[in-house]
C-alpha cells in the first residue's frame, strides 16, 4: 500500500501524516500505540515513519532504525525510554517468539542494501531530524520539513528489500 506521506513533495502536515500512518496501522489490523499524558515518545516515533517515508513492514522498520541512527539527533537516554515502554517490550517479545532469537540478525542481514541506501541518503541531509521536534512542526507541511532538513526520502524501489517477511503483528 502506497501512502501519501511516502511522496517526496507531500503537502500534508506532519500531523496529517501521522494520522494517515495510524489509519494505515488500523487498516492492516496492527495495534496503534498511544502516549500517556506525560510522554510523546510514540508520537515522535510515528513522526519518524512519516518524515522518512517508511511503513511498518519489518524491512522498513529495520530501514527506519538506520534513518534514526544516521539522520536524527537523539539522546541515548531518551531512545532507551522508548525501548522500555511496556508496549515496545511486548512487541519485541512477540517478534522473538515468532521468529526466534536468530530472526533479528536475519532481518538485518536481509536489509543491508536498504540500510546502505539510507546511510548514503542521510549523508546528503543539510541537518538531522530532531527526534524530539517542536510541537509547532506538527502543523508544518511534510514537504517543508523535508526541504528544511535537505531530506530526500527513498522512493518505492529504493525501499524494496525483497519479499516482505510475514508475521502475525499480534502482541
Amino acid at each position: 500500500m502506497r501512502l501519501k506521506y511516502q511522496e517526496q513533495n507531500c503537502a500534508m502536515t506532519l500531523r496529517e501524516g501521522v494520522e494517515e500512518y495510524r489509519a494505515y496501522l488500523a487498516a492492516i489490523e496492527r495495534k496503534i500505540m498511544v502516549d500517556t499524558s506525560e510522554s510523546r515518545l510514540l508520537l515522535e516515533h510515528d513522526a519518524t515513519h512519516v518524515i522518512f517515508g517508511m511503513d511498518t513492514s519489518l524491512e522498513q522498520e529495520a530501514g527506519l532504525d538506520s534513518w534514526l541512527l544516521w539522520g536524527c539527533q537523539w539522546r541515548l537516554v531518551y531512545i532507551r525510554a522508548y525501548g522500555n515502554l511496556p508496549e515496545i517490550k511486548a512487541l519485541y517479545r512477540a517478534l522473538i517468539k515468532e521468529f526466534g532469537w536468530r530472526g533479528l540478525p536475519r532481518l538485518y542481514w536481509k536489509t543491508l542494501g536498504l540500510k546502505w541506501r539510507v546511510f548514503r541518503r542521510s549523508r546528503s541531509m543539510s541537518k538531522k531530524w530532531p527526534y524530539q521536534f517542536p510541537d509547532p512542526w506538527l502543523d508544518k507541511s511534510i514537504n517543508e520539513l523535508r526541504h528544511e532538513h535537505g531530506l530526500i526520502i527513498l522512493n518505492e524501489e529504493e525501499r524494496w528489500a525483497g519479499a516482505p517477511l510475514a508475521w502475525s503483528g499480534h502482541y
